[in-house]
């Protein structure tokens, strides 16, 4: 583990309980209780009674695993270079939903296997696609390591301009795999369709942290784990969207148990994860295929609860 992984995992603190309070009673007359259920997760996480969201980002991290490999190069056509490229061009989905709430979207390449016909405006974190993790680990401890640092890093550099929130999503073939494996590996939970992964990451229950991501993640896994602990450690709050996002959250909370404070399920698409991690979805239903789109779309629900407290005043 990084010195710097190691200082950002001790500097994130309980999420505020006085705060989430604080932010939940600014909204109790208003007879809303998803909203203000909403306004006491932001509020602990932002440790701030009155939730801010004007400042955000989406950031969708594209990593292909080994275990979804097709065995030929696709170039243009793969998979994840169409969705990074639809998102791109402003065609996708979360692309309008991203304009329709003023949010900026940053697409970052963890390891896509096809990386040269990603959409230039692709972060290039120069890592490859992981290996197949049912025949071997998917990673090198040092390239879990990597992909920790980086994610922190990206996580301040977005910050630097002032973050209120973050929204994350993934992109990459073979994610749901490791996310049986991670799952299995981290909670015991073997109900995955994928029963080869799941019993798979059985077996590496009781490694640590680093070992597991190494064995069983992505090259996108350990960015978003890396993203979510350095916004868990500057009281930014992140929106998960998706199982890939999930399982990232999961890793992120065996490095730093208080992680939990600070994420928001932005919908029911994991539920084993969600359940674990003790987090209720703003939408009970599974939305999209975990790139942002459920993500971006709670944000129109972050936003009223905004409003509400700034109504608020004293």
């Amino acid at each position: 583990m990084s010195q710097a992984l190691r200082h950002v995992i001790d500097s994130i603190s309980p999420a505020s309980a006085a705060h989430a309070e604080g932010a939940r009673l600014r909204l109790a007359s208003a007879g809303l209780p998803t909203l203000e259920r909403l306004a006491a997760q932001l509020g602990g996480a932002q440790h701030a009674s009155r939730v801010r969201s004007a400042r955000r980002t989406i950031a969708t991290v594209i990593g292909d695993h080994g275990a979804g490999d097709p065995g030929l190069s696709l170039g243009p056509d793969h998979p994840s270079v169409i969705a990074a490229r639809a998102i791109a061009d402003g065609t996708a989905a979360l692309a309008t939903i991203a304009r329709t709430t003023h949010t900026p979207i940053v697409i970052v390449d963890a390891g896509a296997r096809e990386s040269a016909h990603l959409p230039a405006a692709a972060i290039r974190l120069g890592r490859a696609a992981t290996r197949n993790l049912l025949r071997e680990p998917a990673m090198t401890v040092v390239d879990a390591t990597l992909g920790l640092d980086a994610g922190l890093a990206l996580a301040i550099s977005l910050s630097e301009p002032g973050l209120d929130l973050l929204a994350i999503g993934a992109i990459g073939l073979g994610s749901e795999v490791s996310t049986a494996a991670l799952t299995a590996a981290l909670t015991g939970d073997t109900s995955a369709t994928e029963v080869e992964a799941a019993q798979h990451g059985l077996a590496l229950r009781g490694s640590g942290a680093l070992e597991i991501l190494a064995a069983a993640g992505g090259a996108e896994t350990a960015v978003l784990a890396g993203l979510i602990l350095g916004a868990a450690s500057i009281n930014v709050p992140v929106i998960l969207d998706g199982p890939a996002t999930c399982a990232a959250a999961l890793v992120a909370t065996a490095f730093a148990p208080h992680v939990p404070g600070y994420l928001i399920a932005a919908h029911n698409g994991a539920p084993a994860i969600v359940h674990r991690l003790g987090l209720t979805p703003v939408f009970e239903v599974g939305l999209g295929h975990g790139e942002g789109t459920g993500a971006a779309m709670a944000l129109s629900l972050v936003d009223q609860v905004a409003a509400v407290c700034l109504d608020q005043r004293g």
